[in-house]
């Protein structure tokens, strides 16, 4: 009979999420800078976004160890595994974040001093949180390091969500010298993993190798079909896939995908706020508070949840390694099968009610200098909140623009315990199509090709950056813009003073055309726009 202790073990695999988008957040020609910078102007005055390929983002990061720390070179020059140095680079608590989403419609325009915008993306995130001491638990048991302590698997666990935003943006311009900005959002679950872990260890006497568990967690899931372990002892998931009419309520018979897509009970709501602020005609703040929010979760839940829980035994005579064989794996098998699973039984529960998770809420905050009407220079702070903890980063941006052709960004950012992030981002307008893609550390793609960073007979090919790695992120899409305003040259002060001439009046139209600086206004915000306008993101210097 399987017995429930593996039930335990993978409970414990539990929750956070991480996700940045420095560069999105410096590209105001791309109508997606409001999702990240909500008090934002894009250039254009009407946006479409393709469906599903105008914004595609993936990411994935690694706090615990880059793929150097975890290979070396030998005197052949092959690359081996270097696990020590592996295990002294992470710290007591790491996490691996994969992050994707995608605009199934975007839509946005100016209207005077607003512009407003509707969007609809779907969004998952994944994380695994592991303890250092489970990777020294795994691979060297518990008669080394760990004898005579305890192996803390605390917070060990994995999340995954998966839903779909629904959003209405609005920002509006304040005398071109402030604007703010809103987008409210109605959020639709479809799955979800949720655990909140109090504890989990091992302890291992370093005289008589007795044993001690602590054990306690509580896991909740949505939308997943359901598990049983010993063929009636129900362990994760709500779903009874052996019930039809269940199956066709929850869009995964054929023919009933619509219920899948659309019908779930699981509903939330979100806001984004921001503002931007130009202290003078060189300098901006700005400012955003992302996804402040919540999901409530009611289609097909179960609670998972085991009251705090210990016990001791004091019988082994050999350390226990997880990977192995022999006498301590026969007790791992024998013992904690059959010795603790009533007394576990006791203390776990499962039960259907509902449950609510929060979004992990974002910070941004930036201060940008204008260096001139085509070059700008900024520093960016971020922050979100995980787990009761603030996890921060940074990042040292410069921005390029080419007339409405072309726009280009490069930047150094800190986060996720990394310091190898160099990221580059380019956009380019081809009459009413843009195009662009973006990257927060392009150095990424080069640990694509393992063989020649690491295999390589001379040190010196090795790219030390690209062993230092821990995070790869990339953004890209096409939409559909329109109404770009076409920049003017400055204007020459001598030229408002020229006497006009009236002997011909076709100099008098060429001096007329050359004194105004943007033509027939069109709208309020052509009208009155002085130096520090936020029509667009920074000050347009005219």
């Amino acid at each position: 009979m399987k017995k429930i202790i593996f039930i335990s073990l993978f409970f414990m695999l539990t929750k956070i999420n991480a996700q940045q988008d420095f560069i999105l957040y410096h590209m105001p020609s791309i109508p997606q800078i409001t999702q990240v910078d909500p008090a934002s102007f894009p250039d254009s005055k009407f946006d479409i976004g393709l469906p599903i390929i105008s914004s595609v983002y993936g990411s994935i990061f690694n706090t615990g160890f880059s793929i150097g720390d975890i290979f070396y070179q030998n005197a052949d020059g092959i690359m081996m595994p270097d696990v020590d140095n592996a295990i002294a680079k992470m710290s007591s608590e790491n996490f691996f974040i994969l992050n994707g989403s995608t605009d199934l419609i975007f839509v946005g325009f100016k209207k005077e001093d607003n512009f407003f915008s509707f969007n609809v993306t779907e969004k998952l995130d994944f994380t695994f949180n592991y303890p250092k001491d489970l990777i020294v638990l795994a691979l060297e048991g518990n008669g080394n390091n760990l004898l005579g302590k305890r192996a803390s698997l605390d917070g060990l666990g994995f999340d995954f969500t998966h839903w779909r935003e629904y959003a209405v943006h609005w920002v509006h311009d304040v005398h071109h010298k402030f604007s703010y900005g809103a987008r409210l959002k109605y959020l639709y679950g479809m799955e979800n993993f949720a655990t909140d872990v109090s504890y989990m260890g091992i302890e291992t006497d370093q005289n008589s190798h007795a044993l001690k568990f602590d054990m306690a967690f509580d896991f909740r899931t949505s939308g997943l079909p359901q598990v049983m372990i010993d063929g009636d002892i129900p362990a994760i998931g709500g779903l009874d896939t052996k019930d039809s009419s269940a199956m066709q309520q929850s869009g995964f018979s054929p023919g009933y995908i619509n219920n899948y897509l659309f019908n779930r009970k699981n509903s939330g709501l979100a806001i984004d706020l921001g503002f931007n602020y130009h202290v003078n005609d060189k300098l901006l703040l700005e400012a955003s508070v992302l996804d402040f929010g919540f999901i409530n979760w009611n289609s097909y839940t179960a609670n998972s949840k085991l009251e705090a829980w210990n016990y001791e035994y004091d019988g082994i005579d050999n350390p226990i390694s997880i990977f192995g064989g022999g006498s301590s794996v026969d007790f791992l098998k024998g013992v904690l099968e059959d010795s603790i699973e009533e007394d576990l039984k006791n203390n776990y529960s499962y039960s259907n009610e509902s449950y609510r998770t929060a979004l992990r809420t974002k910070i941004y905050a930036s201060m940008e200098y204008i260096v001139d009407h085509n070059n700008f220079v900024s520093l960016s702070l971020y922050s979100s909140f995980v787990r009761g903890i603030w996890r921060r980063g940074m990042g040292l941006a410069y921005n390029y623009h080419l007339g409405n052709f072309l726009s280009a960004t490069a930047s150094y950012s800190i986060y996720n315990r990394s310091y190898s992030n160099v990221g580059f981002g380019l956009s380019v307008n081809l009459g009413p199509v843009e195009i662009y893609c973006l990257t927060d550390n392009f150095l990424a793609f080069g640990t694509l090709n393992p063989r020649d960073n690491f295999i390589s007979n001379s040190s010196n090919s090795i790219n030390i950056d690209t062993k230092k790695v821990r995070n790869g992120q990339i953004h890209f899409g096409l939409n559909l813009t329109f109404g770009r305003e076409k920049k003017e040259k400055p204007v020459d002060d001598g030229d408002e003073k020229e006497v006009k001439s009236p002997s011909s009046n076709k100099n008098k139209k060429t001096n007329n055309k050359n004194n105004t600086r943007k033509g027939e206004p069109k709208t309020k915000i052509e009208q009155s726009a002085p130096k520090s306008s936020t029509v667009r993101k920074v000050s347009r210097k005219l």
